[in-house]
């Protein structure tokens, strides 16, 4: 199996298996309500992520069990992509249960904190950062820097997930230039997580864009960035643990720039309590849903749904151009 027939595959099993998770949706109550900040005007299924990890999974299985050399071979995957696969598996865990019944924001950050702690103890590690041709050891602030890039890439990608097919699109665009990254970098088993994952959401894509039928939910949006975010650190290693700063950045660009201003003007805002200081009352800001994000702000604008997806489908992917020539050039 090489991996066009991987993506293939990916894509027909979750276009196989997006109606019976949108069936079970509706027939347990894990939809998604209209509400005052949603632009959606029915009851929407929320499995669509469960339908995209399971079909990337399976894929993968597939793949590694039919052609191990394709895959990187056998022993590649008892190397870094035990923990990430473990890691990623808790994300999704806390994502589906809280598809099933909101939990609290402290909650969905501990669990992910936990899965990024896995990761950082297997040693998939930020030790340098190298930005505009120079390089900086980061030291004792490694695990943070770690941790900080994991949580903020999940969570870009989950708050972009407010329009029909914009956070699908933009995942498959992420994932793709990535893959091509790593496949350049001779990563292969990370670049096959990738374009199964890409491939899964092709396949559940045409499910997804307006008016759409099922959403990927917490289940799909925050397993997206996490895993992201992970290859992204095993894709840009050079001897010892480098982010290419630039590349990732760029790939990244939209969803992260969109999270630098929500966070900007949530902690600078006021709590309903009156509150501006203190921890606690900067938290209870951070998770407070708005319609202010840029995909709003466009909607506001006048542009219609389409409209916008299609805008931002076109900015990530001249950013990802952007960093493919930048990588090229390194």
């Amino acid at each position: 199996m090489n991996l066009a027939v991987l993506f293939v595959v990916a894509a027909c099993l979750a276009a196989a298996l997006t109606p019976f998770m949108r069936h079970l949706a509706h027939a347990t109550g894990m939809v998604d309500v209209p509400g005052t900040r949603k632009v959606h005007r029915v009851a929407v299924a929320r499995t669509g992520g469960m339908a995209v990890v399971l079909a990337s999974g399976l894929a993968v299985a597939l793949f590694v069990c039919l052609d191990p050399p394709g895959a990187g071979g056998a022993g590649a995957w008892s190397g870094p992509m035990v923990p990430l696969i473990a890691a990623a598996a808790l994300v999704f865990a806390v994502g589906a249960a809280d598809d099933m019944a909101s939990l609290p924001a402290w909650l969905k950050l501990a669990v992910e904190t936990g899965a990024t702690a896995l990761v950082i103890g297997a040693g998939i590690t930020i030790n340098h950062v190298t930005l505009f041709g120079t390089t900086y050891a980061l030291g004792v602030l490694s695990p943070l820097v770690t941790w900080l890039w994991v949580l903020a890439v999940t969570n870009a990608f989950n708050l972009m997930d407010g329009l029909d097919g914009l956070a699908t699109g933009l995942a498959i665009i992420a994932a793709a230039t990535c893959a091509t990254v790593l496949m350049a970098r001779d990563h292969t088993p990370e670049a096959v997580l990738l374009i199964a994952l890409a491939g899964a959401l092709s396949g559940f894509l045409p499910f997804n864009i307006f008016p759409a039928s099922v959403f990927l939910g917490d289940a799909g949006s925050l397993v997206i960035g996490f895993i992201l975010a992970v290859t992204a650190m095993t894709g840009w290693q050079k001897g010892t643990t480098v982010l290419a700063g630039a590349v990732p950045l760029l790939i990244f660009a939209l969803p992260l720039a969109d999270l630098a201003i929500v966070a900007g003007r949530r902690l600078g805002a006021t709590s309903p309590d009156g509150a501006t200081r203190g921890v606690l009352a900067a938290l209870r800001r951070m998770v407070q849903p708005d319609q202010r994000h840029v995909h709003h702000r466009l909607l506001a604008l006048g542009y219609t749904q389409w409209q916008v997806v299609l805008v931002l489908h076109g900015f990530a992917l001249l950013c990802s151009a952007l960093a493919l020539l930048t990588f090229s050039r390194s």
